[in-house]
């Protein structure tokens, strides 16, 4: 019982000092200023860390289901709808996307899937791969032309690395990315693998990447949600981009993991993916 306690602390320790390093950028930064015209800088910080709490808490409960594995397939037969791959980001699986499956087919898109980038410490170029294959399975399997992507972190950079061969941006009709570091994170540098090397902050791939050209599909629909209170993203405005065809759009202020579980982001990249 001892050992559960201190487990327990540990962890509230751990999700704490998140903020308290997101806390100290946004203070060295102009993100400090942002929060402070929104209203009182500590709800936001309590709000992050407590949104961070209950993700950390709904990873460890939908884990158990990767062993329903028919949840997270792709459904036989013809796509009437253009099929949505989600893709997870560093450290994840594709169980980080039991709600969204549920909440998307129940919003009536039949052919929807999340796929395993299996190989935690593999570099985003691996990745891409799996991605690609992926693609040309959703595509010959539903009959579509066209799919939709949406990722969540590295999530996100896998997709972008993916359009930047122009052979794929006929094959994507639109993307949305969630929470991805486009321009790096300071805090890939407690991470461990070639992914965390390749998100750091002036990594010559996401120099390549952002200076590659613009990774769009030929639809020019991207769309990029971020959260003001992200935890694991630094500089707070790494997940945004400026480029044109690309909408940033800001979802309620909850924790980098809370993202991937919240139903009202759900809601954004629903109509991210209707708009006319």
């Amino acid at each position: 019982m001892c050992w559960l306690l201190l487990l327990v602390l540990f962890w509230v320790f751990m999700v704490a000092l998140t903020y308290v390093i997101f806390y100290y950028e946004a203070a060295n930064g102009t993100h400090l200023e942002v929060l402070r015209a929104r209203g009182k800088v500590s709800l936001f910080l309590l709000n992050g860390f407590l949104w961070s709490m209950y993700s950390h808490i709904l990873m460890v409960l939908t884990a158990a289901t990767g062993l329903h594995r028919k949840f997270y397939r792709l459904p036989t037969g013809r796509a009437e709808r253009t099929p949505i791959i989600f893709i997870h980001g560093l450290y994840h699986n594709h169980t980080a996307w039991y709600l969204y499956l549920r909440w998307f087919r129940r919003w009536g898109w039949e052919h929807t899937t999340a796929m395993n980038l299996r190989g935690k410490f593999r570099s985003i170029q691996n990745y891409v791969q799996v991605l690609t294959e992926e693609v040309e399975r959703v595509l010959a399997d539903t009959g579509s032309s066209q799919v939709d992507l949406v990722g969540h972190s590295m999530g996100g950079l896998v997709i972008r690395s993916y359009l930047a061969n122009d052979s794929a941006k006929e094959k994507v009709r639109r993307v949305v990315t969630l929470g991805s570091p486009h321009h790096g994170s300071k805090f890939t540098v407690f991470g461990v693998g070639e992914a965390t090397k390749e998100m750091r902050p002036g990594s010559s791939f996401l120099e390549k990447l952002n200076q590659a050209g613009i990774q769009l599909p030929e639809t020019n629909r991207f769309y990029s949600i971020y959260t003001i209170v992200d935890n694991m993203v630094l500089p707070n405005d790494s997940p945004k981009l400026a480029w044109d065809g690309v909408k940033n759009i800001e979802t309620r202020t909850v924790s980098h993991v809370g993202l991937v579980f919240c139903k009202q982001t759900a809601s954004l990249v629903r109509q991210c993916l209707e708009e006319e």
